[in-house]
């Protein structure tokens, strides 16, 4: 984020518009740059220019929002490097802070089938069902601790794209989430998908041998 930027951008958007302000990866930004949201965070906020020794008041509709995956706390876990900690007086003005969970296993298909279209059967919600089951599994298994890489919803969606690519769903399963795993725990994500579609993956327990 440039400061200078910043300055401009905000100034416009908290005096003329009647709209949300939503700065998204929020914790993507460098504490000492964050700075400049301070007062604007305040509930009468406002944003002064000091160079042209001026107060810039809010609309009195303006809104602000943010999304961050560590809610100002850093990576504690090395899913995402590169976020920063946010000063906590500045976490402090926020006036509401909640958290979203993963989607129900039907809105979460709802998603996969609006992008894949084919897919709108009996047959094609059976598969469905069955890959958003394996990324369940996956979290229970993360936040566990049996694993450290989970699947996303975005994750799924690859999946069923390459699934209809490549015309096989254990090989887009590799080839989409379980490459991307430490070795040593693909033989508990192979489990996750024998349980849920069936059949073993060359990764299974069952085919490793000692």
């Amino acid at each position: 984020m440039r400061l200078i930027f910043s300055k401009l951008y905000i100034c416009l958007i908290i005096y003329y518009s009647f709209v949300a302000l939503v700065f998204d990866e929020y914790d993507a930004g460098r504490s000492d740059v964050m700075f400049v949201l301070q007062r604007i965070l305040e509930s009468d906020g406002f944003f002064t220019l000091l160079d042209k020794n001026k107060v810039v008041k809010q609309n009195k509709y303006f809104r602000l929002f943010a999304t961050a995956n560590t809610i100002g706390l850093g990576d504690t876990s090395g899913l995402y490097t590169g976020t920063q900690q946010i000063n906590q007086a500045q976490l402090d003005r926020w006036e509401i802070v909640t958290s979203l969970n993963y989607l129900s296993l039907e809105k979460e298909m709802e998603i996969v089938l609006a992008k894949n279209k084919k897919l709108n059967n009996p047959k094609g919600k059976e598969k469905v069902a069955n890959m958003i089951k394996v990324a369940t599994l996956t979290r229970k298994g993360f936040i566990a601790g049996d694993i450290s890489t989970v699947m996303s919803p975005r994750t799924v969606l690859n999946w069923c794209g390459n699934s209809e690519i490549f015309k096989d769903i254990g090989y887009a399963f590799r080839i989409t989430f379980l490459n991307k795993c430490d070795d040593a725990e693909k033989n508990i994500i192979a489990e996750y998908y024998q349980r849920c579609f069936g059949e073993d993956l060359p990764e299974s327990m069952i085919n490793i041998q000692i």
